[in-house]
């Protein structure tokens, strides 16, 4: 499979949708993540195993037009980026436009701000293997300069070894 990204503006974000469906390409997803300039978005269509990825940088006032005139079914995807991140979407086709209310969250758009991004304590390494599957094998993070690595835990004792 090919992959190619595209950097594109938000302006263009709908005139490039309808040309893809003209084309013939489907919509695989639509990614977002909080960045320092606001919102990444990433738009992903795929045809005869090629896949093209419109990326598009939204400021963090800013909006996006809607794709469900082109693909309805990217409502689920603007339904939840909205809800979470907090991103307006425009004219999210008026059936299936939840109006931020999508999801039942405990806190509103836990993923709009930067500040409380946290790097992973551990890299998962994903070997594909023929025939074998997926191995997903988390690896420690490597230890700190002048800190000493953390200690196993120790094993639980056995009923009737040590306990009352």
């Amino acid at each position: 499979m090919k992959q190619i990204f595209i950097q594109t503006e938000p302006a263009d974000l709908l005139g490039k949708a309808a040309q893809y469906k003209k084309d013939g390409y489907r919509m695989v997803q639509i990614l977002c993540t909080r960045v320092p300039e606001g919102y990444e978005l990433t738009y992903s269509f795929d045809k005869d195993y090629v896949m093209e990825n419109l990326r598009v940088i939204v400021p963090l006032d800013g909006s996006v037009m809607s794709v469900t005139s082109q693909y309805w079914y990217a409502f689920v995807w603007e339904n939840e980026i909205h809800d979470l991140f907090g991103l307006k979407v425009e004219f999210i086709a008026p059936e299936v436009d939840y109006g931020g209310k999508f999801f039942q969250l405990v806190k509103p758009m836990p993923w709009h701000e930067l500040s409380n991004a946290k790097q992973p304590a551990a890299a998962v390494k994903v070997n594909l293997r023929p025939g074998m599957g997926v191995d997903a094998t988390v690896k420690p993070a490597a230890a700190q300069p002048g800190t000493a690595a953390p200690k196993p835990a120790a094993p639980a004792a056995k009923p009737g070894e040590g306990g009352k």
